[in-house]
């Protein structure tokens, strides 16, 4: 009986540190633009390179403070998920350079919603595949954040549509996939989680896979990016060295541990407050506010506020 009486509290518990870790982690990412910007002088993909370099380089770190290289650690973690660490390893460099290639287009703001259209698909690969059940709230919400988004991104107008948007929209589903594959492998390691006692002792796997995917980033991205690098400044190095720790180490940690806690894709809506944090970079840096984008951050935080006092899993 107690078993039973702590079953939801843990739950409840589990879902609260997945909304703060996602809350903080999109927060985080939503600064991203700002170091884009202003290293806008190379080129993306010497930009996607620096995020992967130094990214990495904080994760190396982590990874050997918390004894996450070792052997048996590393084998067991990709031998159970190496399908599915293969296809989000392959598939992230693509949807960064996509994100910056719209943020040069379209600025912090836009960019970071057309990104979160990515939510669209999550939702629709999860009630598909029946991998969870999406709640009621939870699709009202979403409904809520995406009118937000239309109105941001002003869909009426016939200048809304082009090659940036068409580069924004590819972002947000290549985001779908890759937070889909993640849910895949955590929703595997939970469903064995009694075999994975002396895994857990041995290595941080939140750490591990963020290390993974900003080492593909820089496979992938050394050999275009690899001639600029020398040209660096030190200020522009220090810029490029908060881009690895902010919104890449910490923030890919943090979204890890959200996903890895998520029910019914709770944490989509709520990711939807990078762009929001975007927007507000975008007043205070750029000096520019729509009425639209007033409105349709307003849907957005209303759309997490209901997430995130109403979806706790204590039905």
């Amino acid at each position: 009986m107690d078993d039973l009486a702590e079953e939801p509290k843990d739950t409840n518990e589990s879902l609260r540190i997945s909304k703060i870790s996602m809350l903080l982690s999109a927060s985080f990412m939503g600064c991203v633009g700002l170091f884009v910007t202003y290293l806008s002088n190379y080129s993306i993909f010497t930009i996607v390179l620096l995020r992967g370099l130094f990214g990495s380089l904080f994760l190396t770190l982590l990874m050997i403070k918390t004894r996450s290289f070792t052997k048996k650690f590393l084998k067991e973690s990709i031998k159970m998920h190496w399908k599915a660490l293969i296809i989000s390893g392959a598939i992230y460099p693509f949807l960064i350079y996509l994100y910056f290639f719209s943020i040069l287009l379209y600025g912090y703001a836009i960019a970071a919603f057309l990104l979160y259209t990515g939510g669209v698909f999550v939702l629709i690969f999860i009630a598909i595949s029946g991998m969870e059940k999406v709640s009621k709230v939870t699709i009202i919400s979403f409904i809520l954040a995406i009118i937000g988004v239309m109105i941001i991104m002003e869909l009426w107008n016939s200048q809304a549509f082009s090659l940036g948007l068409l580069f924004g929209l590819l972002s947000g589903l290549t985001l779908a996939v890759f937070i889909f594959c993640k849910k895949i492998i955590y929703n595997k390691r939970n469903k064995r989680n009694n075999d994975l006692e002396n895994l857990r002792t041995n290595g941080d796997f939140d750490i591990f896979l963020a290390f993974f995917h900003t080492l593909f980033i820089v496979i992938i991205f050394l050999p275009v990016g690899f001639n600029d690098l020398p040209k660096i400044t030190l200020v522009e190095l220090i810029f490029a060295l908060l881009l690895g720790l902010i919104p890449t180490a910490l923030a890919f940690y943090l979204h890890n541990v959200g996903v890895k806690k998520d029910k019914g894709g709770n944490i989509i809506i709520i990711s939807f407050i990078e762009p929001v944090v975007a927007t507000i970079l975008t007043v205070l840096i750029l000096r520019t506010l729509s009425i639209f984008t007033i409105i349709g951050g307003s849907l957005i935080l209303i759309a997490n506020f209901i997430v995130l006092r109403y979806t706790d899993l204590n039905k």
